[in-house]
């Protein structure tokens, strides 16, 4: 799924106190991101823009806008998410990798609300480390009578690191930390269980900057991938 493994990011990769060196945390701090095929032909752009930061103490919150583009480069959807950081861990909010505005378009009707966990970055990652899972529930009822119509289940499982590795992306060559995780998401429709999805991930990233490469397979094979291609 690009868009989860896209949003994951700014994680460290050791021990911090100074929450300041994240760049997602950074006021006006801008990334840009390129995602392709298994052919790699380019399918689209995401853009991410700190718009606001919250600075309590040791903590600190920032408010994210993102925006994404098709292959044509016309705007497809947008939202906001947030990152927070608290004694050089990193969290975010697993509910902001479901886009409300694309979810629910074509749908006035409609009313959607969606629960979910907090994701949670160690500041002490080492390879071989197990992180810990996060799931998210979306359930879209009818406004008129509150009847459910549909019920989507994500659950990110398995996280683990993998190890380090030197990986070169637009953005520059970096050494990076290497995780992989599942992804298995359940869909129903009324009450009836429909086809589900699983996802392999594999992402990439920097102590300080975040995720530089993501790539997505399903049984095996690479659907698509996410590289970092300019940072502001």
């Amino acid at each position: 799924m690009p868009l989860l493994c896209c949003l994951l990011v700014a994680v460290a990769s050791k021990a911090q106190s100074n929450c300041s060196d994240y760049l997602l945390l950074r006021e006006n701090a801008k990334y840009e991101l390129l995602t392709y095929d298994q052919k790699d032909r380019q399918t689209g752009r995401m853009t991410y823009h700190v718009r606001e930061t919250d600075t309590s103490g040791d903590k600190v919150e920032a408010t994210i806008q993102s925006q994404v583009y098709d292959n044509k480069g016309k705007l497809a959807t947008e939202g906001d998410f947030k990152v927070g950081c608290e004694d050089g861990s990193i969290w975010m909010d697993i509910r902001s990798l479901m886009n409300r505005q694309n979810a629910m378009e074509g749908q006035p009707d409609m009313e959607m609300t969606v629960e979910g966990d907090k994701m949670l970055y160690p500041g002490n990652l080492q390879p071989g480390q197990a992180l810990e899972d996060g799931s998210m529930t979306m359930e879209m009822k009818n406004k008129g009578n509150g009847q459910s119509m549909m019920t989507m289940v994500m659950k990110v499982t398995d996280r683990k690191v993998e190890g380090k590795e030197s990986i070169k992306v637009p953005a520059g060559t970096y050494d990076s930390y290497k995780i992989k995780y599942n992804t298995e998401v359940e869909n129903r429709a009324m009450g009836l269980k429909m086809p589900g999805m699983r996802l392999e991930t594999v992402e990439y990233y920097v102590p300080g900057i975040g995720m530089v490469r993501s790539e997505t397979y399903r049984n095996g094979k690479l659907q698509s991938y996410t590289v970092l291609s300019k940072i502001e």
